[in-house]
C-alpha cells in the first residue's frame, strides 16, 4: 500500500511448539493487551499476534532482532520478499517535517549498534521503487531474528535509512522476487532450513474486519478456521514457469443477490489473462476496470475524483442492503463468498460530503477499486492486473504453499474461538485434503463503525478507479484535505520488474 497513517494497533506474543509458527490477530490501541494466544501442545507450532489495523492499512505482527533482542512492528507482506527494518537514523524518523509529509512518525526501529550479533553484507544494497517514485532503501545486513519464539539465526534482512513509512515490513513471498541483486534464503527459506517448520507453507486467516483475532499459522494448518473442503489449487504459470507471486487462476466475480439471483462477471470480457494476486499487505482489493464499472453500476458506487478512489453509500453497512455478497471464482473449483458489508470501510469523516444518491447521506470507501490509472482527462492509461487485498482475504482461509507452488483456498470460518492444528510435513508432495467445520460457527449483525481517518498533507492515490462522471463540489474539495490520508491507506505501490509489493 502506498503508505500508512500513525495509527497502529496492539499486538500479542503467542505461545511456542516445535516446526510451525502461528500468529494470531489482535486489534487495539498501541500498549493495550488484548489477551494472549492459545497454548499449542502439538508438535511443530509457534503462536504468535498480529494487529489487525483497518485504519493504519494492514496487518502487523511483532518480532524480536538482534543480541539482546529489540522489539520491532512489522507489516505482514505476502506480495514481497524481503524482510526490512527501520532503522534509528532513518530520515523518517529524525525529520518531523518528513513525518508531517508521509503522515506518521516512526513506530519500533533497530539499532545495529546496540546488537552483538549484527552484521553488514551489502552496505547501499537494498531499493524498492515505488509507483509514486517513493522508496526505501538501506543495507542488508543479517542478525539473529525471533516470531513466536522462534529464534532464525543471522537472517538477511535490510536496514532501511530511506522510507516513506513509519514501520518496517515482513515480506513471505518468493526469495526469487527479492530487492538484491544476489539472492538469498529469506525468513520462509531459513524457517525451514534451520528446522522450525517441516513444509515451506503458512495458512493465513484474517477474520472478520471488526473482530480482535485471526491467525497466521507457519508449517501446518487450522481446520476449525475453515468451512468445508480446502481446495488445492495450482498457481498461475507465469511465462517462463518461474514463479514469483502468489497467484491464481480467476476466472470470474458474480454480485449475488438476497433472492438468489446472481450477476457473473467473466474474465473473458478482458482483452488480457488476468490472474489474482493474494497479497496480505494491501487494504484494499483491485480489478480490472472493466469488471470494476459492472459492480459500480449495480451497487450505486462512484469514482471520487478528488480522492481518486470508489466511494459506495454506507447503508451497504447494515441489513438489508448488507445481504450482498461477490462471489470470487478460480480454477479449477473454488469459490469464495465476500459479503458487501465486509467490502465496506468507514474511514471518512461525517464532514466529507457525499453524492446525492447516497442514502445513509453519509460516503464509505468501497473494498473494490479499479486497476485502472487514469489521466487528470479521465484517459484509462493502463489496467491489466487482478490483486486481491484484505477485503477479499478477510472472508478466506488461505494457505500459501511455496515448496509444492499450491494455493490452499477454503471459506473461512469467521470469529472462530477452537483451534485444531495440523502440522504440514516436509516428505509431502502436496498439500493435504482437509475438511474443516461444517458451516459458519458464529452469527452476527454486521453493524458501521466510524473510523476517521487522520493522516498526512501529501501523496495521492494512484489506484484511480471507474464512474468518472461526477463533479467535485466546492465543499468536497475543501473536505479532501481533511481525508487525504485515506489514500495513504489504501493506496498500493508496484515495485520494479513487476513485482507487487504492498507497503
Amino acid at each position: 500500500m502506498r503508505l500508512l497513517s500513525a495509527v497502529l494497533l496492539a499486538l500479542v506474543s503467542g505461545a511456542v511448539s516445535q516446526n510451525v509458527v502461528q500468529f494470531n490477530v489482535a486489534k487495539g490501541l498501541p500498549g493495550v493487551h488484548v489477551g494472549a494466544a492459545p497454548s499449542l501442545s502439538r508438535r511443530g507450532t509457534y503462536p504468535e499476534e498480529l494487529i489487525n489495523s483497518i485504519s493504519g492499512g494492514g496487518y502487523y505482527v511483532q518480532v524480536q532482532v538482534g543480541t539482546p533482542p529489540q522489539n520491532l512492528t512489522m507489516l505482514l507482506d505476502t506480495g514481497s520478499s524481503d524482510a526490512w527494518v527501520l532503522g534509528h537514523d532513518a530520515d523518517l524518523c529524525t525529520d518531523r517535517n518528513l513525518q508531517d509529509l508521509y503522515g506518521m512518525p516512526c513506530t519500533d526501529t533497530y539499532n545495529p549498534s546496540k546488537s552483538s550479533t549484527n552484521k553488514m553484507i551489502k552496505p547501499d544494497g537494498f531499493k524498492i521503487v515505488y509507483l509514486d517514485r517513493g522508496t526505501a532503501s538501506g543495507d542488508y545486513i543479517s542478525d539473529h531474528f525471533t516470531i513466536g519464539g522462534a529464534t532464525l539465526e543471522s537472517l538477511q534482512m535490510a536496514y532501511v535509512t530511506k522510507a516513506v513509512r513509519g514501520t518496517g515490513v515482513l515480506g513471505l513471498g518468493f526469495s526469487i522476487s527479492e530487492r538484491a541483486s544476489t539472492k538469498y534464503p529469506n525468513i520462509m527459506d531459513q524457517m525451514a532450513d534451520q528446522g522450525h517448520i517441516g513444509c515451506k507453507a503458512y495458512s493465513l486467516y484474517l477474520n472478520d474486519r471488526r473482530t480482535d483475532s485471526g491467525s497466521i499459522l507457519f508449517g501446518g494448518i487450522d481446520t476449525d478456521k475453515f468451512i468445508g473442503e480446502l481446495q488445492v489449487l495450482p498457481l498461475y504459470t507465469p511465462p517462463g514457469g518461474n514463479y514469483s507471486s502468489f497467484e491464481l487462476n480467476f476466472t470470474s466475480v458474480a454480485l449475488a443477490y438476497a433472492n438468489g439471483t446472481q450477476l457473473s462477471i467473466p474474465t473473458s470480457i478482458l482483452d488480457h489473462p488476468a490472474p489474482a494476486v493474494l497479497d496480505s499487505g494491501t487494504t484494499l482489493s483491485y480489478l480490472p476496470d472493466k469488471m470494476t464499472q459492472t459492480i459500480y453500476s449495480a451497487l450505486g458506487a462512484i469514482y471520487d475524483p478528488d480522492l481518486r478512489m470508489a466511494l459506495i453509500d454506507c447503508a451497504y453497512l447494515t441489513s438489508p442492503a448488507s445481504s450482498f455478497h461477490l462471489n470470487f471464482s478460480f480454477s479449477p473449483t473454488s469459490t469464495i463468498s465476500v459479503p458487501v458489508w465486509e467490502l465496506i470501510l468507514d474511514l471518512l469523516p461525517a464532514s466529507y460530503p457525499p453524492p446525492p444518491h447516497f442514502t445513509s447521506r453519509k460516503a464509505c470507501v468501497f473494498g473494490i477499486q479499479s486497476t485502472a490509472i487514469f489521466s487528470d482527462a479521465g484517459t484509462v492509461k493502463q489496467s491489466n492486473f487482478t490483486l486481491l487485498g484484505d477485503t477479499f482475504l478477510r472472508s478466506a482461509y488461505v494457505v500459501y504453499d511455496l515448496t509444492h507452488y499450491q494455493i490452499g483456498l477454503a471459506q473461512a470460518n469467521l470469529n472462530s474461538s477452537a483451534s485444531t492444528v495440523v502440522e504440514l510435513p516436509h516428505d509431502a508432495t502436496s498439500l493435504p485434503s482437509a475438511t474443516g467445520v461444517a458451516a459458519q460457527q458464529t452469527t452476527f449483525t454486521p453493524t458501521p463503525t466510524s473510523r476517521a481517518l487522520g493522516g498526512g498533507r501529501g501523496g495521492s492515490g494512484e489506484g484511480a478507479v471507474a464512474g468518472r462522471n461526477g463533479a467535485s463540489s466546492t465543499a468536497r474539495l475543501r473536505s479532501v484535505w481533511e481525508v487525504v490520508g485515506i489514500v495513504a491507506v489504501t493506496g498500493f505501490m508496484v515495485g520494479l520488474g513487476g513485482v507487487l509489493v504492498i507497503l
